[in-house]
């Protein structure tokens, strides 16, 4: 896997040098190409084996075993949908599951708060 961060570097430096942010203006600057979108939205179609818009937690244990995560309990599947599923039906919607996607692709950790990226993105949901 080769990580690509788009966009200028003073787009992305911007990112790198700021304390996390929670600011939604902040999250519309992070660009997001049409090619990366359609790369997530595969991965995702392929992880929902039912084909019903959602991962659930036996849906997302295979996909992390497919992605070569060994030993992955039952509980940390748990924590891994609670840590982004924010409109809370115990599973991942597309829309989370981007956010964490790019949150680790294009290394937003440290320079972005993952709960508010992930509101932001999956905002039409969310009330």
């Amino acid at each position: 896997y080769q990580r690509r961060v788009h966009g200028t570097l003073s787009e992305c430096l911007f990112f790198f040098a700021m304390p996390p942010s929670k600011d939604w203006e902040d999250f519309k600057k992070i660009p997001l190409h049409m090619g990366t979108l359609i790369h997530y939205k595969l991965c995702f179609e392929r992880a929902d084996k039912d084909h019903n818009g959602r991962i659930d937690i036996m849906e997302l244990g295979e996909w992390a075993q497919g992605m070569g995560l060994r030993n992955v309990s039952f509980e940390d599947l748990r924590r891994m949908i609670a840590e982004v599923d924010v409109n809370h039906n115990g599973r991942v919607d597309f829309w989370e599951f981007l956010a964490i996607q790019l949150y680790v692709s294009l290394g937003l950790q440290g320079s972005v708060d993952l709960s508010e990226f992930i509101k932001f993105l999956n905002q039409t949901y969310v009330t």
